[in-house]
């Protein structure tokens, strides 16, 4: 299968990332990334220390940090940034109202 090479000169890493998620892969690269490394870490932590509330609200803080940084670079939709933080606040509620009862 032939690609469409990238414009111009590609002359940093921003810029050829920028080329894989929007040229490639009709921007759900970075997106599949992110679910990808939220799952392995709820899986793994999960496995490790037996707590659903715990593992979920850790996942979902590291896939919010590293999707901030994504969007900074505009290598990310803000909507998908947005639902990690969302994620996030659900997490600490639900690791929070765990540890009352």
């Amino acid at each position: 299968m032939a690609y469409v090479p990238p414009p111009g000169n590609v002359s940093s890493s921003v810029g050829l990332m920028s080329w894989v998620n929007s040229s490639l892969l009709n921007q759900m690269f970075f997106p599949g990334l992110l679910v990808a490394v939220f799952i392995i870490i709820v899986s793994k932590l999960m496995f490790n220390n037996n707590t659903i509330s715990r593992s979920f609200a850790a996942a979902s803080f590291v896939c919010m940090i590293l999707s901030v940084l994504l969007r900074i670079t505009n290598l990310l939709n803000t909507n998908v940034m947005v639902i990690f933080i969302i994620f996030t606040a659900i997490s600490s509620v639900w690791m929070h109202m765990e540890n009352l009862g």
